[in-house]
């Protein structure tokens, strides 16, 4: 999904946190914060934790399905 475009990625209420630009990873300028693989969030430090699934355009909280990212193709 993330392969071709840029998108922008906004917490739940609209927040602007970072982009994603035709890779695996959401930055915030030159740093690293999310990873993408297949439909699950990471982040991209060393300890690669699990931060959600993604659905459609949105992320979900695995435990708690509460809304965390929303991905927004420009």
């Amino acid at each position: 999904m993330f392969e071709t475009g840029r998108w922008n990625v906004t917490d739940p209420t609209g927040k602007h946190v970072g982009v994603v630009e035709g890779d695996e990873y959401v930055r915030d300028g030159e740093h690293l914060l999310y990873r993408i693989d297949g439909n699950e969030l990471y982040s991209a430090g060393p300890e690669g934790r699990l931060y959600g699934f993604i659905e459609g355009d949105l992320v979900i909280a695995p435990a708690t399905s509460a809304l965390l990212l929303r991905f927004v193709q420009e």
